[in-house]
């Protein structure tokens, strides 16, 4: 209700409120200068680079089990996008499809991260204060992390150690010792080794199971990292575990097939139901969940959408996506 000021009942609302609002703040003084801090969830994800989630599911990787156990999972499918990690990686890490990134190969050519910027980017942005961190496998991530202004806090790719084993084992220590030291509200880290063995010998072949074995016990050593640190300080934390793409039965990537195209989301969090499936989950929500939980607000010109906490009916579909999803060119 609007009143005229000049009016004597204007004036004694007015004169009253202030009365209470000098109480108030009378009573208040000393025990809170200003409102409190929102609470915020700091989140890591861990992208696997050429992973399969039905493989996951069949080998024996007892952290990615478990963190299927606690949390949320999907599989989708990228059909319509460049299945090559350098157009993915960009749509996990800006939220867009190629159609708007710009980036349809590892070239990095027509890179639209200007108009469509980083995760990265976007926090720094948003609050300068809030760490980030980029610690990877493969270089072509820190073409992403280091694209805007401002870029990442930190942005690092392993120097080779001799095998991509031994190279995804030195990014998970450095992950896991970024967590445990600084507490990064965002820290991002890509494993090679899965999409090496898919290339070597395929699915199919003998070296992509152990190689799943191999990487799993890498993510178990960044989740106790996340474990402890939320114990020992009380924050709120989200693990996102994804891919880029898949592999052939005979290894490579880079087509339309079904087995090229898959992809998986797994969050585990406050408020993610454990256990539970989700295969509306695509790879372009990574960035949007990662905003959301740092309470910074949604670019209205993203494609993905923060990752719903309530998993729908199951339906045995195995998620693939809707042809709404645009083509564009698909690059070599």
């Amino acid at each position: 209700m609007a009143y005229n000021i000049t009016s004597p009942k204007a004036l004694s609302l007015l004169l009253a409120a202030g009365a209470v609002a000098a109480g108030v703040a009378t009573t208040t003084a000393g025990t809170a200068s200003a409102a409190p801090a929102p609470s915020i969830t700091k989140t890591v994800v861990i992208g696997l680079d050429g992973t399969m989630l039905d493989y996951v599911k069949n080998s024996n990787t007892p952290n990615l089990h478990r963190l299927i156990a606690e949390g949320t999972s999907g599989q989708s499918s990228i059909l319509g996008h460049p299945t090559i990690s350098g157009p993915s990686w960009s749509t996990i890490l800006t939220g867009v499809w190629h159609t708007k990134h710009g980036v349809v190969d590892n070239t990095y050519k027509g890179a639209r991260y200007d108009l469509y910027p980083s995760a990265f980017t976007r926090i720094e942005q948003a609050n300068p204060a809030m760490r980030t961190a980029s610690i990877s496998t493969w270089g072509g991530i820190a073409t992403i992390a280091d694209s805007g202004t401002p870029k990442a806090d930190v942005v690092t790719t392993t120097p080779g150690a001799g095998s991509d084993a031994a190279t995804d084992a030195a990014t998970a220590t450095a992950v896991a010792a970024e967590i445990a030291t600084k507490g990064p509200e965002f820290v991002f880290t890509q494993l090679d080794q899965v999409d090496g063995a898919g290339h070597s010998s395929g699915t199919a072949g003998s070296q992509y199971a152990p190689a799943l074995e191999r990487v799993d016990a890498e993510v178990g050593k960044i989740v106790a990292a996340v474990d402890k640190r939320q114990k020992d300080t009380g924050e709120k934390w989200t693990i996102l575990v994804t891919s880029d793409h898949g592999h052939k039965p005979t290894g490579g990537h880079g087509g339309q097939s079904a087995e090229e195209a898959t992809t998986f989301v797994i969050a585990r969090g406050a408020d993610y139901k454990a256990g539970a499936v989700d295969n509306d989950y695509t790879i372009a929500d990574i960035a949007p969940t990662v905003l959301d939980n740092l309470g910074i607000a949604q670019p209205a010109d993203l494609d993905g959408a923060p990752l719903a906490k309530t998993a729908p009916p199951a339906t045995g579909s195995l998620g693939w996506l809707p042809s709404w999803i645009p083509t564009g060119s698909l690059g070599s």
